[in-house]
């Protein structure tokens, strides 16, 4: 046996197909080779997959490790101690081996007599391939320590090489198992250390994936452990080089520490503590002749300024994306700046207008950030996307009315990393109403609620309580809810309308629209009808969270018109999200797209169904409560604080 292919794999399904694939095309002999995968106990099927696939094919093993070991180390290990083949290589399960990458591979060594043979590779991002590793001053008269010297120094480490198996196991070289990232350069210095002839051979040695999964790996968030882990191979790669005379610090560090500086900005894990700061600040002191030579970006330079001075506090500060937010009305994004400021270093660009803004000011503050979120498709997002620099991040968030505007024409759909709406039904009409904005731009992100902060009624007389927040404008159907209160009336006198938000007469720009006064008019004409004057109190702009217990409200209604067209009905409807925040139980006159939002058990086909249901619940205490805390659990599982920055972050993280 020639060659022995070692492949680690964890959870592996959905990323490991297009490996095999590549795996069968080879244009070397079966019997010249063999496969060799190494399960770490994958808990999704992997190893009775491969098991079922190695069934076909002559030269394919499949191992399993006792227990979950957390890396690809102790499964390459494990892979070596059970080769057969005179050279081995290591592939990642996600990646693609080129078909003549062992027989060229093989054919060059044994020519050379190479104890390690390496090539390039081509990354592949989703989008682009791209040649990585070259090496274009290669030659033979170079000496062992040049060769080094040219491979840590012009390529990244990760495995592509054809390595004698005799060079691993007779000096004893294994993949560190104490180490989560940088295990590869360890054990690529102490193969090239023990290596009598090293080889550069210019051929692409497979793809490797960059994208290949959804999930954040180590690679992708930093933090703590993955510091530790760089600390300590910083320095081991110093000692190990030292053997040839090779200064590391010189010829790499520059590379390793620009890499973790901008992990810590942009992947933190957020948990790096105030000692293992005081070891990396130590390091950087006891280098920092050699660290003040590099040269880096302007935030790097600064964060490496701060470690250099020991400041633990402008530290955690400085490890943070600066975010900044921009647009129109922030009444939906400010509420959670808080909770983003632990991620971020949080701006503010407020535009007084839908197109009106300082514009010298969001210059500046353009200038400043590192990712922007323009709240609402509007004339922020053309300024904002017009401008965005190539580092930036850009994200837009649509609600509802925008469908209704021509700002998402004019949009630059190329500067625009991703389009937020906030519920399924609205994620679709944004694509129908703007084709310009590609589907794979395009995100779901529900608005939020912040249960914790509201105030809850137990009263008894809350179920004769009915509340509405905001009934403008007329679309929001006002007209509903006082034929609801005028057949509860019937039922029962004590039933009462409590209208919370801006009247009509508060808001000047809706008295010049001759229609919706119109209706509003008609509204208190209905009132007046029914004799309901008495049963309707207007409220006003007051805080919700503590509004409706306050008035021991039991029942919130969403009533709002089933609009065709754009810009369409309601999106979301916080109202509803507020009453089952407050312990009431919001109930729902039926508009598109509000079943892909909140349960069945709360949406009515009808007002005279949502009479029946008012009437109803509070004759069955228990179902009332069940009905109440159903409610509540929904917004606390989908529409949590928590859960829309998570999924803030991730949009982030992912684009």
């Amino acid at each position: 046996m020639e060659i022995s292919v070692i492949i680690p794999c964890y959870n592996a399904l959905g990323k490991i197909e297009r490996c095999l694939t590549s795996l069968r095309k080879m244009d070397i002999p079966n019997e010249r080779f063999e496969i060799v995968f190494v399960d770490d106990c994958s808990t999704d099927g992997t190893y009775d997959y491969l098991t079922l696939e190695a069934q076909s094919q002559s030269n394919w093993r499949v191992l399993q490790l006792d227990k979950n070991s957390g890396s690809p180390s102790k499964p390459r290990n494990h892979g070596t101690n059970a080769a057969l083949g005179d050279y081995i290589f290591f592939l990642d399960c996600d990646d693609e081996i080129l078909p003549d990458t062992l027989s060229d591979f093989l054919a060059f060594a044994l020519e050379k007599d190479a104890c390690i043979v390496r090539g390039y590779l081509i990354a592949d991002d989703g989008n682009h391939q791209v040649e990585m590793n070259k090496i274009s001053n290669w030659s033979a008269g170079l000496t062992k320590k040049e060769r080094i010297e040219l491979i840590i120094g012009k390529q990244s480490t990760i495995p592509c090489s054809l390595i004698k198996r005799s060079v691993i196991v007779d000096n004893n070289i294994r993949w560190s198992e104490d180490i989560r990232m940088g295990e590869d350069s360890c054990f690529l210095a102490d193969v090239l250390i023990a290596a009598d002839k090293i080889e550069y051979f210019s051929h692409p040695t497979y793809i490797y994936n960059k994208k290949s999964s959804f999930t954040a790996s180590s690679t992708q968030t930093y933090g703590a452990l993955e510091l530790e882990n760089h600390l300590f191979v910083w320095n081991y790669l110093y000692g190990v080089l030292a053997k040839v005379g090779i200064d590391y610090f010189t010829l790499r560090l520059k590379i390793g520490l620009q890499t973790a500086l901008k992990s810590l900005i942009y992947h933190n894990k957020y948990d790096v503590t105030e000692p293992l700061f005081e070891k990396l600040s130590q390091f950087f002191i006891e280098n920092q002749k050699t660290i003040h030579s590099f040269n880096f970006n302007q935030r790097i330079e600064a964060l490496k300024s701060i470690i250099m001075a020991g400041d633990y506090s402008a530290f955690c500060h400085a490890c943070k994306p600066r975010l900044l937010i921009a647009g129109y009305d922030l009444k939906f994004i400010l509420p959670v700046v808080d909770h983003l400021s632990q991620f971020y270093d949080v701006k503010i660009d407020e535009w007084p207008g839908h197109n009106h803004h300082n514009e010298a000011e969001s210059e500046k503050l353009l200038a400043w950030a590192d990712y922007i979120w323009c709240e609402w498709l509007l004339g922020n997002a053309v300024w904002y996307s017009q401008r965005k620099k190539p580092h930036q991040k850009l994200v837009v968030r649509m609600h509802r009315f925008e469908l209704g505007r021509e700002f998402g024409d004019q949009i630059n759909v190329h500067n625009i990393d991703a389009v937020v709406s906030v519920s399924l039904l609205f994620f679709e009409r944004l694509l129908e109403r703007f084709p310009n904005i590609p589907r794979a731009k395009s995100r779901l992100i529900h608005n939020y609620v912040d249960i914790s902060g509201y105030d809850k009624s137990t009263a008894d007389d809350r179920r004769f309580n009915i509340g509405l927040i905001g009934i403008v404008p007329y679309r929001k159907g006002l007209h509903h809810g006082i034929q609801i209160l005028q057949q509860l009336k019937q039922h029962d006198s004590r039933y009462r309308l409590k209208i919370f938000g801006k009247s009509p007469q508060d808001i000047p720009w809706l008295q010049k629209h001759a229609d919706e006064m119109e209706y509003y008019a008609k509204c208190d004409a209905m009132i007046a009808e029914h004799n309901l004057t008495d049963s309707v109190e207007y409220l006003g702009f007051c805080n919700i969270k503590k509004a409706l217990a306050e008035n021991e409200v039991g029942f919130v209604l969403s009533v709002s018109e089933n609009t065709k067209g754009f810009p369409g009905p309601e999106s979301f409807h916080l109202a509803i999200a507020d009453g089952f925040a407050a312990g009431a139980v919001s109930l729902i006159l039926n508009w598109n797209g509000c079943e892909y939002i909140y349960s069945d058990d709360f949406i009515k086909d009808s007002v005279e169904q949502i009479t029946q249901s008012i009437l109803s619940l509070p004759e069955q205490p228990t179902q009332y409560s069940l009905a109440s805390n159903a409610g509540e659990e929904l917004m606390h599982d989908k529409y949590s604080t928590d859960e829309f920055v998570r999924r803030f972050v991730q949009t982030f993280n992912e684009i």
